[in-house]
């Protein structure tokens, strides 16, 4: 594969999990459980699902995310598969580890709580960070108040600036749902949409000339959030 369409495909990649945010006050307390489900479409055809999957066990709040890839851009054939879980203590991330595989590039990241520290461990950083960072997973709407974010794929630190668009109106299941529209630029150039109430419910980019959306295909009211 060129060089050059190797690192659309991996900027492509970096969208999809460090994906955008912030700028303005929202949902603070602890996540409410549910399930959220986006077909992710390239140049509005099929090429993918990415599901987070929030659950509660005791006073813990533990996700699954799972992201599925695979498309061509031209003639070159790409394949993604992110497979990540969190847990949570209130709004407080106290574990991470994630897998990453992007053709045949394997990445990963394990991050713990440690006193006023996340300590991580992955392909791309080690080391600590403060313990208030919050990963790219972007279910969270407490993202949008970030400037660094911890990379879901590898652990490196990444900043990011994230502006406020506007109020939009969007057709999710057959109904109408008004939600915010956030952009994002810095590690990664993407647009994300939250409800009013903090729930994610779309994200939309382009890459290499290709125009890429996450359509959501699961109600708004059974998704999780803050």
């Amino acid at each position: 594969m060129p060089a050059k369409t190797v690192t659309r495909a991996s900027h492509m990649v970096a969208l999809l999990v460090l994906g955008s945010t912030f700028l303005a006050a929202g949902p603070a307390s602890a996540a409410t459980p549910g399930r959220t489900e986006f077909e992710i479409l390239m140049n509005g055809k099929p090429v993918g699902k990415h599901i987070v999957t929030v659950s509660k066990s005791a006073d813990i709040t533990n996700v699954r995310i799972a992201i599925d890839m695979a498309g061509k851009i031209g003639p070159i054939g790409f394949s993604y598969r992110h497979r990540c879980e969190e847990a949570w203590r209130g709004n407080q991330l106290t574990s991470l580890n994630c897998s990453d595989q992007e053709n045949r590039s394997n990445k990963s990241v394990a991050a713990n709580l440690r006193g006023t520290n996340i300590v991580v461990e992955g392909t791309g950083f080690k080391g600590t960070a403060p313990a208030t960072i919050l990963p790219s997973s972007w279910w969270r709407f407490s993202t949008i108040n970030q400037t660094r974010l911890l990379d879901s794929r590898d652990g490196k630190l990444s900043r990011v600036n994230v502006n406020r668009v506007g109020e939009e109106m969007l057709q999710i299941g057959g109904a109408n749902v008004r939600a915010n529209h956030y952009r994002v630029r810095g590690a990664v150039n993407t647009d994300l949409w939250y409800d009013a109430t903090g729930r994610w419910v779309r994200t939309a980019f382009k890459i290499a000339g290709q125009s890429f959306d996450y359509r959501k295909v699961t109600s708004v009211s059974g998704s999780p959030r803050e």
